[in-house]
């Protein structure tokens, strides 16, 4: 009878310790299934840089001359703020678009006013060809949020309007950096956002507004082909040189922006392509 018990006692302990097992394999899993996953906004592990280029206007020899110097530097990505092309086609469009592909960098591209010129009711080359007009992405705590002003009658229209608006909601919490063809204003120059337009000139004072209410830390345009720094109304701009050489004139142009971390620096140079 003596062992009989002791069978008894040792299965009974064998029985407890496989449930004490068993649970405490299942628990983690329910544990892990309850565990968010990681989002966007986790912050990058090295510093990085980008690059910004602007007006064209259809100098392709010029253009690949900047990318070839870009993939040198070790850039990770492209901004092109506009005027790609001298009038708009389509065909002009295509080379731009196929050039910028074909260079193995990500880009990213809104239009300029040149860009818009073939564009009518009923057609929209620049549209047709890269597929969007303005755009947002994110890197980390970093935002690029790329508008389109380059319609100096339309300024920006009503859906762009509210996408801006939820767009910028939580630049307070990021570092958020905006992206537009036409500067919105400028200490010396009228060649800005609505300089034509005294209703698209009001539109551009109330984003800058806007960029500032959302805590924007500064906005890059181009343009006005040359480089230019400044904080006016609260918004910091900066605007890019040239890629068009004006026939050999002068040489291309564009900005290399770097991002250093873990503190958080910026740090901008205009690089000259000979």
């Amino acid at each position: 009878m003596k062992w009989l018990r002791r069978l008894t006692i040792i299965s009974l302990l064998l029985f407890v310790s496989f449930f004490v097992l068993a649970k405490g394999t299942t628990e983690p899993e329910k544990s892990d299934f309850s565990t968010p996953a990681p989002t966007v906004t986790t912050a990058p592990l090295s510093s990085f840089s980008f690059a910004v280029i602007s007006d064209i206007h259809s100098d392709y020899q010029s253009l690949q001359k900047t990318l070839n110097r870009i993939r040198a530097d070790d850039v990770e990505f492209i901004v092109v703020v506009g005027d790609l092309t001298a009038v708009g086609s389509q065909k002009e469009l295509v080379k731009v678009r196929d050039i910028l592909s074909q260079s193995g960098s990500a880009y990213y591209v809104i239009p300029g006013n040149h860009d818009l010129w073939f564009k009518t009711v009923q057609e929209d080359p620049f549209l047709k060809v890269f597929g969007r007009k303005y755009q947002a992405f994110q890197k980390g705590q970093f935002k690029f949020i790329l508008i389109d002003n380059a319609d100096g009658y339309i300024g920006i229209d009503g859906a762009q309007g509210e996408w801006l608006k939820r767009e910028l909601a939580n630049c307070p919490k990021l570092y958020c950096l905006v992206f537009a063809h036409m500067p919105l204003n400028h200490p010396l120059l009228a060649h800005i956002m609505g300089e034509d337009n005294p209703r698209v000139a009001s539109q551009a004072a109330r984003l800058v507004k806007e960029l500032v209410d959302a805590q924007v830390k500064e906005l890059f345009a181009g343009h006005i082909h040359y480089l230019s720094s400044y904080e006016l109304d609260g918004l910091k701009t900066t605007t890019d040189g040239a890629i068009y050489t004006e026939k050999g004139k002068q040489p291309a142009r564009f900005l290399e922006v770097s991002i250093f971390l873990p503190q958080i620096r910026l740090e901008k140079k205009e690089v000259w392509v000979e």
